[in-house]
């Protein structure tokens, strides 16, 4: 009606005006948004699993484990944990 410029035309310009441009810069914006939540979530899930050892000595993190499975009794882990921390 007034040569394609009136009544907001500059944003709805169809598939070749900025409705194309704004569509792929929306369409990034949530791609980098969802990468970043995936990211984060996995850092932080990565931080849960190892929450509870102390990273110091490996040997004394897997005798904490075989005692809390069952696999060795209270006698065997401190005669052990001993041993370990002379």
């Amino acid at each position: 009606m007034f040569g394609g410029w009136g009544c907001g035309s500059f944003y709805s310009g169809g598939f070749w005006g900025m409705g194309i441009l704004g569509m792929g810069i929306q369409l990034l914006f949530w791609i980098v948004l969802i990468a970043l939540i995936i990211y984060l979530f996995r850092r932080i899930g990565s931080r849960v699993h190892t929450r509870g050892f102390t990273g110091q000595d490996p040997a004394l993190d897997v005798l904490n484990e075989r005692y809390a499975r069952g696999e060795i009794d209270l006698e065997e882990y401190q005669k052990r944990k001993k041993e370990l921390l002379r």
